[in-house]
């Protein structure tokens, strides 16, 4: 049974696809190497092996070493884990590891050579991800992503070179790791450009935009029943003077057109300023403005405050 993508496995698949140069291939290795890598002796040999979830990541890694090092190398996985049904995908390497220490700067903690232009400092962000990056699903509405790395020196290098980009990070400390947090979704986004994984930053905008869409209906819809709910109040309000300001003396002073609009609101408790200029208008080609609905509104309110004492 074939296991769904999550999103953070088609950013890393995009990124696996993307055409590196020969500077650029570098710098992927140097970050992903200096977040992923663990040595260890057989035989009296260094090895080296680097691991993930991913196939298309490990076979990545490994056409870089094809391509830039003479090196032996050996793909193995294990079988399907219980926990995430996935396997580990590992990259086991043997020969002379002093040229590509030195060549990728393993060692040290600003890698200048490595990071020697823009394109080489997107390369180096990109392999900071596939080596410990994540990002949660589209569809929820919390957007945040993390790289995370046992070494501190590395991510605050990381968050150093995204300073010029102007993205929100937070870096903390997480059990016996340490991790960059991006939350903001236009920093989520900026930073899967920023990257290189423009598929799927364009995946996440349309996202971003239909939940805004939605919400911004979903404000307005709110909006017109508060107004309603509003208006429903202040009719039923003016209804309730008017049958007791009826019979008072000051009332029947009034013009005729007051009383006229008394007796149409009455039949009308909902209608809104405007719909009773409709019905002055359409109904009894009386013309009328809100302005003028307004005034007999607020002598409504005046007649039957000076008038409260010897109604009620």
């Amino acid at each position: 049974m074939k296991i769904a993508q999550t999103f953070s496995e088609q950013v890393k698949d995009e990124l696996s696809r993307y055409e590196y140069d020969g500077t650029a291939m570098k710098a992927v290795l140097s970050s992903f190497l200096t977040n992923n890598l663990s040595m260890s002796i057989t035989k009296d040999k260094e090895v080296w092996e680097v691991r993930t979830q991913l196939n298309s990541t490990i076979r990545l890694i490994d056409q870089f070493f094809c391509q830039l090092y003479d090196i032996k190398r050996k793909i193995s996985y294990t079988d399907v884990q219980k926990i995430n049904n996935r396997r580990i995908y590992k990259l086991t390497l043997e020969g002379n590891f002093e040229q590509i220490n030195s060549d990728l700067q393993l060692n040290e903690i600003y890698p200048k050579q490595i990071l020697g232009n823009s394109i080489n400092v997107r390369a180096y962000l990109a392999g900071a991800f596939l080596s410990g990056g994540s990002i949660n699903s589209v569809e929820k509405s919390n957007y945040h992503l993390e790289i995370r790395s046992s070494k501190l020196q590395y991510l605050r290098l990381i968050q150093k070179l995204l300073q010029p980009f102007n993205i929100s990070i937070t870096l903390l400390k997480r059990k016996n790791n340490y991790v960059l947090y991006i939350k903001k979704a236009a920093n989520v986004s900026d930073f899967l450009k920023i990257i290189g994984a423009n598929s799927a930053m364009m995946q996440l905008e349309e996202v971003i935009i239909s939940r805004d869409y939605y919400n911004n209906v979903q404000k307005l819809n709110n909006l017109d029943i508060a107004n309603l709910r509003k208006s429903s109040v202040a009719g039923q309000t003016q209804v309730m003077m008017i049958n007791r300001i009826r019979k008072s003396k000051l009332f029947k002073e009034q013009p005729d057109k007051f009383k006229f609009y008394c007796s149409l609101k009455l039949q009308n408790p909902e209608a809104s300023l405007t719909e009773m200029v409709h019905i002055f208008q359409k109904k009894y080609q009386i013309n009328m403005t809100r302005t003028g609905i307004n005034h007999y509104v607020l002598k409504i309110k005046k007649i039957f405050n000076s008038n409260l004492k010897t109604i009620m």
